[in-house]
């Protein structure tokens, strides 16, 4: 049996795996919120009280998808989660299973040679020409992750923090204003992908057009595809995911866009502002782009599948 969770700014979610035949059914799964618990200790018990299977030292193997950068430091930090997780606390805790972590869009990237994919919602139909794989979603933050073919049955994958990445506002006056206004509004001198790709961001952008300040939730269930929130926020995503997609996927490749808000919001991001603003660039880019095809997937339990097809695939060769 093999533990899998993704670790997220509002929600951490479990699920069991069964490994049979190269196959990976899931067999449970479970949610609970991050910032409900005092620890990653204190959410792991719980995870455990509510079901004895989930005891990590009866496990064969167990990987967490975590929502920063992984590191060899004993500490691992989060932006968007009140408590870290120290390995040397979990070695003594579990001192006979060894806990992999990887960063959640390494998992996510993952996912996406599973199952949870198959659904995928097409966006912008696309000859391939090559097998790479790249998925940006917005969910509290802003995560990347790449995988590039290296022969027929094996990807590597590429990390990235590009969500933390300044944001390229164009130099027209609205986007000029916005910039001024979220800087206004958060102190945050440079802007970065994450303060406006994301939930917030979104709450952000309705602010400074409505004047009214809202929860994401809120603002998602008042907004439609022909809203002017919607079409801005859209030019946005897109532009980061043609930014991602150019420096990552050169040779072309699919793009997958995950996270909560276009997933629990598809108008987001099936619209032509979105198609638009993706395709648009000249020379090169154009040509690259002629060959990447974007996705929506709408399987919100792609970084447990990923984490789980990184602890049968990529663990058990380690």
């Amino acid at each position: 049996m093999i533990i899998a969770g993704d670790i997220g700014g509002t929600n951490s979610r479990f699920a069991l795996f069964s490994l049979s035949d190269d196959k990976l059914t899931l067999e449970d799964e479970r949610w609970e919120k991050s910032n409900s618990f005092d620890s990653f200790e204190h959410l792991l018990s719980q995870i455990q009280k509510n079901d004895s299977r989930y005891d990590v030292n009866n496990c064969s193997r167990c990987v967490m998808a975590i929502p920063g950068p992984v590191t060899s430091a004993d500490l691992l930090s989060f932006p968007n989660v009140k408590w870290q997780i120290s390995k040397s606390s979990l070695k003594q805790l579990y001192p006979d299973t060894a806990i992999s972590f990887i960063n959640d869009f390494t998992a996510q990237a993952y996912g996406c040679l599973t199952e949870s994919v198959a659904d995928a919602l097409p966006l912008i139909s696309r000859e391939q020409t090559q097998d790479d794989i790249a998925i940006v979603g917005a969910g509290t933050g802003l995560g990347h992750g790449t995988l590039k073919k290296i022969n027929e049955s094996a990807y590597a994958h590429i990390p990235s923090e590009a969500g933390h990445i300044p944001f390229p506002f164009a130099a027209d006056e609205f986007e000029q204003r916005y910039r001024t206004f979220i800087v206004q509004q958060t102190g945050i001198a440079n802007p970065v992908g994450d303060d406006l790709v994301s939930g917030r961001g979104l709450a952000m952008l309705y602010q400074f057009l409505t004047g009214n300040k809202l929860q994401p939730s809120e603002v998602a269930a008042k907004i439609n595809a022909a809203s002017e929130t919607t079409q801005w926020f859209a030019k946005f995503y897109a532009r980061d995911c043609r930014n991602y997609v150019l420096t990552t996927l050169a040779a072309g490749g699919k793009l997958f866009i995950s996270g909560g808000v276009a997933m629990k919001n598809p108008f987001l991001v099936d619209n032509d502002a979105f198609r638009k603003e993706f395709l648009q660039g000249s020379g090169t880019a154009k040509d690259v782009l002629a060959h990447i095809s974007v996705s929506l997937l709408q399987d919100e339990r792609i970084g447990l599948f990923g984490a789980a097809y990184y602890a049968a695939h990529i663990t058990a060769d380690e």
